[in-house]
């Protein structure tokens, strides 16, 4: 008897594939490599996680190389089992009516992460949410020359977690239709927060339950202004603060937090350099004293990697005295 083996290429096992460009010779190299990109994602049908990470940009400011259609109609041929389409860095990025097109076949993703993506009327085309959970993107551009949908339907809306990495501009447009749907949201925009932005989350997003933010300080000098922020009653609570850090600022801000928001369970500090240089700096008050008002409070009080700031704290000083 003999029996017949059906013969698949590895491609056909391979879930998983990032993508990363570097160029010697830009005009030269860019034409074959992307040649031999597409022919790679078409060997590859079986997909379910995409990412393309370009560290620095290709042309001559960010954005300026756009992902060749060849390229991205290759990655129709896995449509059916996409659930992740990530493009991060700054650059290679398809044109925004393109990637809608793509989007509309692909019909159990369930993450993307995208330089822009195309709305009307501040409606986002409904088959284009109707499976995603996550959304991530650093602007929302308007449709030229076709009209927006009407009337936002909630069955065709799965979105929970939206990330928005954009400019000055906020898309308050996108809160006021798509807030009720979020229980996470992630703000890492370069306009700071204040109460105008925390007003419009604490209005449209009823349901909140994780909010991450970027503030530009913690310092006690600006006590007076962190202590008129209103936050949403969420379990969780990210900062990025981008400017130096003291355990004068943060105890402050901490305080704050008790008295504002019960139901908070976990604070993280979501930026290494900064607690770095917190941890390093000569301490302004002794390690026990430290130790304490950080676990007097109610909720955790983490680091980005999820450890516990007073654990860090006694490894610092037991650093500091060996040393």
């Amino acid at each position: 008897m003999v029996v017949a083996l059906e013969r698949r290429s590895p491609g056909q096992w391979t879930r998983r594939l990032d993508v990363t460009l570097g160029l010697r010779n830009k005009c030269e190299d860019l034409e074959r490599i992307v040649k031999h990109l597409t022919y790679v994602i078409k060997s590859l049908p079986k997909l379910e996680i995409v990412s393309f990470a370009i560290p620095h940009s290709l042309g001559s400011e960010p954005g300026f190389l756009i992902m060749p259609l060849g390229a991205l109609d290759a990655l129709r041929r896995s449509a059916n089992s996409l659930r992740i389409l990530d493009w991060s860095g700054n650059d290679f990025f398809p044109q925004p009516h393109q990637l809608e097109e793509l989007l509309r076949d692909l019909p159990n993703l369930r993450v993307l992460r995208c330089y822009q993506l195309v709305w009307a009327n501040g409606i986002i085309p409904s088959n284009i949410l109707s499976s995603l959970t996550t959304l991530a993107v650093s602007g929302l551009v308007g449709r030229e020359g076709r009209p927006g949908e009407g009337v936002l339907r909630d069955a065709c809306v799965s979105v929970r977690e939206f990330v928005y990495y954009g400019g000055s501009s906020t898309p308050q447009e996108f809160l006021i239709h798509y807030g009720k749907y979020l229980t996470v949201l992630k703000w890492y925009s370069s306009s700071l927060w204040y109460n105008n932005e925390l007003d419009l989350a604490l209005k449209s997003c009823p349901n909140l339950d994780r909010l991450t933010i970027r503030l530009d300080s913690l310092a006690s000098s600006d006590a007076s202004r962190l202590r008129t922020l209103s936050f949403p009653c969420v379990s969780y609570l990210g900062v990025k603060p981008i400017e130096f850090l003291t355990f004068q600022g943060l105890f402050g801000f901490l305080a704050h937090l008790r008295n504002t928001v019960p139901t908070l369970r976990v604070f993280q500090l979501i930026n290494p350099p900064v607690v770095e240089q917190l941890l390093m700096r000569p301490l302004e008050f002794s390690t026990e004293l430290i130790v304490k008002n950080l676990n007097e409070n109610p909720f955790r009080v983490e680091d980005d990697e999820g450890n516990l700031l007073s654990g860090w704290c006694r490894i610092s000083s037991l650093t500091l005295f060996a040393n």
